[in-house]
């Protein structure tokens, strides 16, 4: 039998062996695939998330309004405080805007007096905003504004009061001191402006005179501005008052005799006070002012301040030389 040497003897071949190309490709593509698969994904992930980061967005806010006013011109109407506005920029520099950076600033300064209509637009109005960010409108683009001069005067105190007084008490009078205040503000509702009131002065269940210190003024118009917010009340509250008539009052002229001698007398005051008063009591005096005749009351001494004269009869009374 016939022998072969070894070394003559080829390797053996194995068809479909893979090569070196093969074997590559198969380590990139078929092993591991999950997880390589995922890498991809997060990493497509990251590129979308970036890419989205930069890319611009617009969003819509609200704003706050704020004017710059003309020199001695006040806004008189009530334009709206706040608008929407379309902001464009990178989400990061978006969110990035704090509250006191939606304030938006229209100057006003170069307008006149009258009715206005104020366009907002980029140009026209000043916000604090990032850079990259910019105003692309805003809604209302217009606003109308009424510019009135302004003006001061003085205006009467008025005094609200509420309540009654204790039984057999009456309130007298009420003071407010100063008794005018000065206000000032848009033409318009200074003009407007009759008396401006305090707040609400309860009397209820009160016997004696009292003052009512810093009472505060209270008037509604919030254009309007108070020189001084507060003012003293001095409350005078007494005795129950009332009227008794008195007859056969002796009348005295300055110069002369006076016609008719005596007149019923009427009289307004504390009850205890008149009801001790007698006839003999009281005097008419008559002077001459002006061509005509003024008749004055005289009492006894401590109570002149505490009645007051009501009415004469005859009512016509001449000095007679």
């Amino acid at each position: 039998m016939p022998f072969q040497d070894i070394d003559e003897v080829a390797p053996a071949q194995y068809p479909g062996s893979p090569g070196v190309v093969e074997r590559w490709l198969h380590k990139i593509f078929i092993e591991d695939w999950f997880l390589k698969l995922m890498a991809l994904a997060i990493a497509l992930l990251l590129w979308l998330a970036v890419t989205g980061v930069n890319k611009p967005v617009t969003i819509r806010t609200t704003i706050q309004l704020n004017f710059i006013r003309p020199d001695k011109l006040d806004i008189s109407n009530d334009p709206p405080r706040s608008v929407d506005v379309l902001l464009t920029g990178r989400r990061s520099k978006l969110q990035s805007i704090g509250p006191t950076d939606l304030v938006a600033t229209v100057d006003l300064s170069d307008q006149r007096e009258g009715e206005r209509v104020v366009r907002l637009a980029a140009d026209h109005v000043q916000m604090d905003l990032p850079d990259g960010v910019k105003i692309e409108s805003f809604q209302p683009s217009t606003i109308p504004i009424h510019l009135e001069p302004i003006i001061e005067r003085q205006v009467a105190v008025e005094v609200k009061i509420e309540g009654q007084p204790a039984e057999g008490f009456d309130l007298y009078s009420v003071r407010p001191s100063p008794a005018t205040i000065a206000v000032r503000g848009p033409a318009g509702h200074v003009n407007s402006l009759q008396k401006a009131p305090t707040e609400t002065i309860s009397i209820a269940g009160k016997n004696e005179a009292f003052t009512a210190s810093r009472v505060a003024i209270d008037v509604p118009d919030h254009k309007i501005d108070l020189e001084d917010s507060a003012v003293d009340v001095v409350i005078e509250i007494g005795e129950h008052r009332t009227e008794r008539t008195f007859p056969g009052v002796s009348v005295i002229a300055d110069r002369g005799n006076a016609q008719p001698a005596t007149v019923s007398v009427t009289l307004f005051g504390p009850a205890s006070v008149i009801s001790q008063l007698r006839p003999e009591d009281l005097k008419i005096s008559l002077t001459s002012s002006g061509g005509g005749v003024e008749p004055h009351l005289n009492v006894p001494p401590g109570i002149q301040d505490r009645v007051s004269l009501k009415s004469l009869k005859p009512s016509s009374i001449a000095i007679i030389r």
